[in-house]
């Protein structure tokens, strides 16, 4: 196995020079391409324990999620691990299937880990969850804490709500659906609030009724959507504010034979995918999940690093992607 001395004798640098690399220290630019084609060459794989016990750092960052099944977080886990990698870090992804006992038992095995610095979608209430940090850097994504120096990036959901709902009364509707998560989660919170502050700016009153709350599952988009389908005034539109949801919600309209377009107005969320293969495309609410993952990796590098970010919150906007799912209204 080579060792540091000759990774520092074929690079033409002193072994102090590339501990200083190796351990995160900035280094003139040649000496830097000098030692890493050192590396390459010897096949130099440095220490972590002993370098972890040097510098008290592990090199290793946390990452707990809700679910797997979901192509939301497995975007969030490509895009973070990008960048994390990227910076010399390795990352350690846990799953607690929304599930708070799984998620402490989650946490306490990270913890042990001895990881810089964790990201998080917690299900548990976002101050409960950083309050068992200790002092841990955190970002969390989608849920905002208001404790200590925890961060939060999510998209501009107040803003992606108002849009969707501004698109559905500009084409005449009145009586709109609204499809959301559950009344505990901060997200819901938003949407929720934007799209009220849309009918509000147009003078436009929505019935409670119209309003459905329920779990991120497309069987609960299903039976949300049957639920408002059966009114005795059913909506002559329907926003549905998460894939799972919009999915679940497709179904619903699809099996009481009603056109997209026109016999009834959508909106969903995230679908991409769908939007394109269903007939006719449908207008999308995007997401940049890509730039949440990076965002929320350089910002958890930023506290690593001791940059102090009190209660960051950083939101990163969406689009609303038109297809041909919403129609005037008839009413």
């Amino acid at each position: 196995m080579p060792n540091i001395s000759e990774v520092a004798r074929l690079a033409g640098v002193s072994t102090a020079t590339v501990s200083k690399y190796l351990n995160g220290v900035k280094v003139r630019e040649d000496n830097a391409k000098a030692i890493d084609a050192a590396v390459r060459e010897l096949n130099y794989h440095p220490n972590d324990f002993a370098r972890g016990l040097r510098t008290n750092k592990s090199m290793t960052v946390g990452v707990i999620l809700p679910e797997l099944d979901n192509l939301f977080f497995t975007s969030i886990i490509s895009s973070v691990d990008e960048v994390l990698d990227a910076a010399g870090y390795s990352t350690l992804v846990c799953i607690c299937h929304s599930d708070v006992e799984r998620e402490g038992r989650k946490l306490d095995f990270l913890r042990r880990k001895k990881i810089d610095g964790l990201i998080a979608v917690p299900c548990s209430a976002a101050s409960d969850f950083v309050r068992n940090l200790d002092g841990l850097p955190v970002v969390l994504i989608y849920r905002m804490s208001g404790i200590g120096s925890c961060c939060c990036v999510m998209s501009d959901n107040v803003s992606a709500a108002y849009g969707a709902a501004e698109s559905l009364i500009s084409a005449g509707h009145k009586k709109i659906g609204l499809l959301l998560g559950p009344d505990s989660n901060y997200t819901p919170i938003e949407r929720r609030s934007g799209f009220l502050a849309a009918c509000a700016a147009n003078n436009i009153e929505l019935r409670g009724e119209y309003i459905r709350s329920g779990p991120y599952y497309i069987e609960s988009g299903y039976r949300m959507t049957r639920e408002l389908l059966a009114l005795p005034e059913p909506p002559t539109a329907i926003f549905a504010t998460n894939n799972e949801l919009t999915i679940g919600a497709l179904n619903a309209l699809s099996e009481s034979g009603l056109t997209l377009g026109r016999d009834i107005s959508f909106i969903g969320f995230d679908c991409e995918l769908v939007a394109r293969a269903v007939n006719p495309p449908l207008t999308v609410v995007v997401q940049r999940v890509y730039e949440i993952g990076r965002a929320a990796a350089d910002t958890l590098l930023s506290l690593i690093s001791g940059e102090i970010m009190q209660n960051k919150a950083i939101r990163i906007p969406t689009e609303l992607r038109l297809g041909k799912s919403v129609c005037r209204a008839k009413n």
